[in-house]
């Protein structure tokens, strides 16, 4: 009687230490959520605007043109 009793408690140790681990890694593995900020620059594009924003770490993600106005359109993290 008391064996079993004991067999009983040593598996329900070893499952609240399992679930403590799981819960652990759990937090551990969710990823960091990003914040970004933007810039939009239309008009008359000059390669040093765009060297100088990409020197502040600045990434160009798309670019648009209306007839003659061009749209560059950059992001960055926080």
């Amino acid at each position: 009687m008391l064996r079993r009793m004991r067999n009983r408690i040593l598996l329900a140790a070893a499952l609240v230490a399992s679930l403590l681990c799981v819960v652990g890694f759990a937090r551990q593995a969710r990823p960091e959520r990003a914040l970004w900020e933007y810039n939009v620059s239309c008009g008359r594009v000059q390669v040093t605007d765009a060297n100088r924003l990409g020197a502040d770490g600045w990434e160009m993600t798309a670019a648009t043109q209306d007839g003659v106005v061009t749209c560059l359109y950059y992001k960055r993290r926080r």
